[in-house]
């Protein structure tokens, strides 16, 4: 049982895979890069994880804020700051935090969410964090949301375990993973179970699983939400090119502006 307001880290048997996944991927970061230099104020980063943006972005000349709820997701992070300038070190600000209880005690021009980590959000968690980011914002500020719609899995699931890593690490590990995937359509949850197997020389291979959840939206849910939550939507791409997303999009990132009363409050 966790004790009241301790943090639950769901990626902390994910963590040393995570980067075979997707740390060498970037395609978002021209778009995050381009808000990010307009914002006067450090920008604030959900679910910075291991540094797949917050590094290049600091490199970039932008400050932040990087929070996640895993702490072995940052505890990577400190790694590899170790290795960049001392120019580049002091614009991080490493917070672990969860989202849905967020006090920085500043407001910022600029929160991003990205790479479907709003999906992570269950329960009223959602509704929460958009009321703490809201009260983080200032009254110019914009809050950036990538979201993943699983619209091909809603339609036919794969019927077994896919694999989605075979790949060697830093270390000279051979690491395997395979997702299986089920969906809880009541609650509209992605239930993901994750095996793995790791291969080094001369040692007997280890293996793990685990289960991850997340959250998905359908339809106008979305912008329901995001009005209850004290946004509007200003811009939705379909990607972080400027497409305009279409029916079938299963990504959406959105542009959102704070609007009505503040839910929660900053020092």
């Amino acid at each position: 049982m966790c004790r009241r307001g301790a943090l639950v880290d769901v990626y902390r048997h994910f963590a040393e895979f995570y980067d075979l996944y997707v740390g060498d991927r970037l395609d978002d970061l021209p778009l995050y890069r381009g808000y990010a230099r307009r914002a006067r104020t450090p920008i604030v980063e959900i679910g910075a994880g291991s540094g797949r943006l917050t590094i290049p972005l600091a490199r970039s000349g932008a400050r932040i804020v990087a929070v996640d709820v895993s702490r072995a997701m940052l505890r990577i992070l400190r790694r590899r700051l170790r290795g960049e300038p001392l120019r580049v070190r002091r614009r991080i600000r490493v917070v672990p935090a969860d989202a849905a209880r967020l006090d920085l005690r500043f407001r910022s021009e600029l929160i991003i969410v990205p790479f479907y980590a709003f999906n992570y959000f269950l329960g009223l968690q959602a509704l929460r964090a958009l009321r703490r980011f809201a009260g983080h914002l200032t009254d110019d500020g914009r809050l950036l949301v990538d979201v993943f719609v699983p619209l091909g899995h809603l339609r036919r699931c794969p019927d077994g375990p896919v694999l989605r890593v075979d790949a060697v690490d830093a270390a000279g590990r051979r690491v395997r993973g395979w997702n299986a995937y089920r969906l809880d359509r009541r609650r509209r949850t992605e239930i993901r179970r994750q095996r793995f197997v790791i291969e080094a020389p001369g040692r007997a291979p280890r293996r793990g699983a685990f289960t991850i959840r997340r959250r998905y939206w359908l339809g106008a849910e979305l912008d329901r939400l995001f009005r209850r939550g004290g946004f509007e939507v200003e811009r939705v791409f379909a990607g972080y090119d400027g497409r305009a997303p279409v029916s079938g999009s299963e990504q959406r990132l959105y542009v959102l502006r704070r609007v009505g009363k503040l839910y929660s409050s900053v020092h």
